[in-house]
């Protein structure tokens, strides 16, 4: 069994090792590729697609984009639902950035139908941390049919 100052002591050595690895983590090689990421400055709003929302179609898109400096010049064949993928597709392809090195990097778009399913059609949610990710998130849809609602006389 530890005492109450040993356990004082402990807390403390802990703490101070993840004060350290913190350090030693906020200059590893993946924040400096962070830094190096262009920043887009035009593009279009990434929507939930409506033929996608009414299927009840979600999932993780990822996308291999390649930028010339200043535009997207390529971009890979993409994972996900192929429905999603062909409207990421054309939305990162609207991207323009400030002027930098060319580089390669991959985006993720994250599709989500949240309940409750309404009838009516309204907007989605996104946010975007460009250019690495981006998260839609909609209401479900159902099927509404007023006749439905009517109840036979009796």
């Amino acid at each position: 069994m530890i005492s109450y100052p040993s356990c004082l002591l402990l807390r403390k050595v802990i703490g101070i090792g993840m004060m350290m690895l913190g350090g030693f983590a906020a200059t590893s090689p993946a924040q400096t590729s962070e830094q190096a990421l262009p920043v887009v400055i035009d593009g279009k709003m990434p929507i939930y697609p409506v033929m996608a929302r009414c299927a009840r179609i979600q999932g993780v898109v990822t996308v291999k984009v390649t930028t010339d400096g200043k535009k997207v010049t390529a971009l890979g064949e993409g994972s996900g639902p192929p429905m999603l993928v062909k409207f990421v597709k054309e939305n990162i392809s609207t991207w323009e950035f400030l002027q930098h090195k060319p580089i390669s990097f991959v985006t993720t778009f994250t599709y989500v139908i949240e309940g409750p399913y309404h009838c009516e059609y309204t907007n989605s949610s996104t946010v975007l941390h460009l250019p690495l990710e981006v998260r839609i998130s909609a209401e479900g849809l159902k099927t509404c049919d007023p006749a439905a609602e009517i109840k036979p006389h009796r």
